[in-house]
């Protein structure tokens, strides 16, 4: 099972989490992963928050899939408020008696994700243009 939910940020970026869901063989057992995108005022479509022109792409490279998805959830500028969000959400879709689990423990290791925030002078220069 698939749950996208997007999230409108304050800087003219919405942030799209996706949850995905695999059952562990007839099992109560469900095993989560996560994709993070985004998507400026200016583009078209959502996409991943560290491409091949950011800085940190190739440290992404080198790290080991959960670190690059912790990586890219950090870059993403979604806040720990949000993430959970979405994860309630999808736990609600499959209701009580399963069991969740994720391989890089996301609630866990990002105790701290604070998201996108704007200060007074990036505010008003926002609300002028």
């Amino acid at each position: 099972m698939i749950h996208e939910k997007i999230f409108i940020l304050a800087v003219d970026r919405e942030a799209k989490i996706i949850v995905k869901g695999n059952v562990a063989n007839n099992s109560k057992q469900i095993n989560i992963d996560f994709e993070f995108l985004i998507k400026e005022k200016h583009d078209k479509y959502f996409r991943s928050p560290i491409g091949v022109n950011h800085p940190k792409y190739w440290k992404l490279q080198s790290l080991t899939p959960e670190k690059a998805q912790l990586m890219q959830l950090v870059y993403s500028g979604v806040s720990k408020k949000q993430l959970d969000t979405a994860i309630k959400e999808f736990k609600q879709f499959f209701g009580p008696g399963y069991v969740f689990s994720n391989g890089i423990k996301i609630e866990e290791r990002l105790k701290t994700l604070k998201g996108i925030r704007l200060t007074d002078i990036n505010r008003r220069l926002l609300m002028s243009v």
